[in-house]
């Protein structure tokens, strides 16, 4: 597998840790709930990107964008629940547009209960695909 691939992974990982331990350690303060939201939109940008590259090697990925990127990973089962993906990249589209408290509460608790899990089970899936 080509290094740039590997090093936008492992890149992603890095930025999924630091989310992890946000996750891990918040308070409930809006620093917090600011610092995870933050992190959330770094560490899915890392994530398509990485996706991406790794399906246009593969030569399965015929159009660019995260929408894209995610629909055709659920095509080849490397994700399981796009909807899920779906929802993540509308939240991070939300987020970055247009900040609202309540907004960014209900995002926030997407977060912690949803994304992170699905994160998880990809990266656990895309380390055998890098081995």
């Amino acid at each position: 597998m080509p290094s740039n691939v590997i090093e936008s992974y492992e890149t992603f990982k890095k930025a999924y840790s630091k989310l992890k331990e946000f996750v891990e350690t918040d308070n409930g303060t809006e620093k917090d709930r600011a610092a995870i939201i933050n992190a959330y939109q770094y560490t899915f940008e890392l994530w398509w990107k990485t996706l991406q590259k790794y399906m246009k090697q593969e030569e399965v990925l015929d159009e660019l964008g995260p929408g894209s990127v995610i629909r055709t990973a659920f095509q080849y089962n490397i994700i399981e629940h796009g909807d899920v993906f779906m929802a993540m990249l509308k939240d991070r589209n939300l987020i970055t547009h247009t900040y609202k408290e309540d907004v960014a509460e209900d995002i926030h608790h997407r977060i912690k209960e949803e994304y992170m899990i699905e994160l998880e089970n990809f990266i656990k899936y895309f380390d055998e695909k890098v081995k």
